[in-house]
């Protein structure tokens, strides 16, 4: 029996329509206080009803969910964060295109309209009232972690206990009336626990209401569960969890969405064992990849994330009670020492798709190896290296690991023009590597050997052509593919998009796709400088530029529609007024950043959505 897991899921599309109707919907009229009109005629908006305190506001439904839960989902205010939703312009901008039309105007989606209109009108208000008196107090899904189906719980708590019951009646009578429309053999099945009328459909979906809270599980012991805290049974709850506690006060106050999680039930998983180890790993590349992140969560006891509006856009941030200190052996390569930035500057040439800045020590991968390693992956690294020396034509690995300094930075962009004459069917971006040298000397000459040789071995069979240049002071040395001879298998001609170079700004080593946007990183890192402390705490930071987007997409603009007259059967025209909205949707979502940070006692994760203004 699927039904929970569908009911379940179902909730993110209810959000998405019920927002799309609230912004195709009159707003409702407030009252002259611009509260919603209580029925008992309370002043402060909310009804009095026995879950509630003295002051008559509503406890926290987290207070329902039996304390095993181990993952919490909670949205104290379900109608801000549906009317916060209806207020994206970038909402307005999807009901525009094609595809969303025609699931606007679906089967399914009629059907939810009618079906809004039918509670409308049966319950005898508009659907941002019902919202509030129906969900006003909260919502949370509590779900444990091991068994499998895992128990979950949700819990919607509402501010009139007369219309709960009155909804959920409403409710079990379209629920049978789509049962028998499918035919279904699963049926209502009635019950009683304790006094509390329930309802079983199946074996994985149980429902109550009890008072002014709806209650929905995927398992029957879960739901008693509920209903035992909710007649005051004397056992803990999710809102005696001191975890629960501490990460409202580690996240900063009114989240939109707020989500728990406890680690110390996911460490006891089969297989996190493995994973939340201290190096050596069995996996070398989750230590050099990802061994910060895996250290945190292999010592923290929970992690916790909100969803908050800003400045027209989204912020989610992931918090943990857990930072630099006492970090094991993945400090090494991931977190700088105390006082020094945790990255550089993002890169932000013209036409900027993607800039990304980080920390990674890779010398460490060698002085370290002992310690990160086991044996048999030491040998292997120590193996390669000595291996290495005909293929970097003299040069050792590890003297390239070793004069490195641990700040790199990446950065794609669009660039209108090409360097040649022909213009390549299929424009690819340009793209760059940046790394900072300890020893920029030693380091740019073996690299410069290797990048010579391996250049003459391509150029063999691709003829390239060998281009230096003296640009404010620095060497440029790359390579250009000879127009005059064509170059088997490249149908499209996208080697066109290439003209591979290099060269050292300082201390700093660029590697580059093309030479023109070498030419604009030199004058970008010359301006900048090398001050030492440059930079942020944060030990990466990474950025899409959707103006970036907006530029690279019109240079395939008509690869677009093309694509969209075939796909859709529309005419070109009507496919260019597709594509024309696409980009006037991207150029709006303006940046998307992610932002983590390790501080000495906590960590912060910062997911950053801001649109253009």
């Amino acid at each position: 029996m699927r039904l929970f897991r569908y009911a379940a899921s179902s909730l993110i599309g209810l959000t998405f329509c019920v927002a799309v109707a609230a912004a195709e919907t009159p707003k409702t009229q407030p009252t002259p206080s611009g509260r919603l009109r209580d029925p008992a005629g309370n002043r402060s908006g909310r009804l009095r009803d026995p879950a509630s305190n003295r002051s008559g506001r509503l406890r926290d439904p987290a207070r329902l969910l039996p304390d095993q839960s181990d993952l919490l989902v909670e949205v104290r205010h379900p109608r801000r964060l549906v009317e916060t939703l209806t207020t994206l312009d970038t909402l307005k901008q999807l009901q525009q295109f094609a595809p969303v039309r025609e699931l606007l105007d679906s089967t399914s989606s009629h059907r939810f309209y009618q079906l809004l209109a039918y509670f409308e009108k049966e319950l005898g208000a508009p659907w941002p009232e019902l919202l509030e008196r129906l969900a006003g107090g909260g919502a949370v899904l509590g779900v444990k972690i091991g068994p499998n189906p895992a128990p979950s719980l949700f819990v919607i708590q509402g501010h009139d206990e007369q219309l709960m019951g009155k909804f959920f009646q409403l409710g079990l009578k379209v629920v049978e009336q789509e049962l028998a429309r499918q035919e279904s053999k699963d049926k209502p099945v009635k019950g009683s626990y304790e006094g509390i009328d329930t309802v079983r459909i199946g074996t994985e979906f149980h429902l109550a209401v009890a008072g002014n809270v709806l209650f929905v599980s995927n398992n029957e012991k879960a739901l008693h569960a509920g209903l035992d805290r909710h007649r005051g049974g004397g056992k803990k709850s999710m809102a005696d969890i001191p975890g629960v506690h501490a990460a409202a006060k580690l996240l900063p106050p009114d989240p939109l969405v707020s989500f728990w999680l406890n680690m110390e039930t996911v460490r006891k998983t089969p297989e996190a064992d493995a994973v939340y180890k201290n190096p050596p790993r069995d996996d070398p590349n989750q230590t050099v990849l990802f061994g910060h992140y895996l250290d945190l969560l292999g010592r923290t006891p929970y992690v916790c994330a909100g969803v908050y509006p800003e400045k027209g856009g989204f912020v989610t941030t992931f918090r943990a009670p857990r930072g630099r200190d006492g970090m094991g052996l993945d400090q090494l390569l991931h977190v700088p020492p105390p006082g020094k930035p945790g990255s550089r500057p993002l890169l932000e040439p013209k036409n900027v798709l993607y800039s990304e800045s980080s920390f990674l020590d890779i010398s460490r991968i060698w002085t370290e190896r002992d310690r990160l390693f086991n044996e048999k992956q030491v040998q292997a690294l120590e193996k390669f290296d000595k291996q290495s020396i005909p293929f970097m034509t003299g040069a050792k690995v590890n003297k390239l690991l070793t004069r490195t300094k641990p700040y790199y930075r990446f950065v794609a962009v669009h660039q209108p023009k090409a360097s040649y004459k022909t213009t390549p069917k299929i424009s690819i971006p340009a793209f760059a590597l940046v790394w900072e040298l300890r020893e920029p000397e030693a380091f740019g000459k073996s690299m410069e050997t290797i990048l010579r040789g391996a250049a003459l071995l391509a150029g063999a069979q691709a003829k390239l052509k060998l281009v230096e240049e003296k640009y404010q002071g620095c060497n440029v040395v790359g390579y250009r593919f000879p127009e005059d001879q064509p170059l088997k298998n490249d149908v499209n001609d996208l080697r066109f998009n290439f003209s591979p170079c290099f060269t050292r700004v300082g201390d700093q080593f660029i590697w580059c796709s093309t030479i023109e946007l070498c030419r604009e990183l030199v004058g970008i890192l010359q301006k900048e400088g090398t001050t030492p402390t440059r930079g942020a705490a944060s030990v990466s930071r990474s950025r899409l530029y959707a103006s970036g987007a907006v530029a690279y997409l019109r240079t395939i603009e008509d690869l677009l529609v093309t694509r969209i007259t075939l796909d859709q059967a529309v005419t070109p025209k009507k496919a260019r007024g597709q594509v024309k909205l696409l980009l006037d949707l991207v150029r709006h979502l303006g940046a998307f950043s992610l932002e983590p940070q390790f501080k000495d006692k906590t960590f912060q994760y910062d997911i950053r959505l801001q649109p253009e203004k």
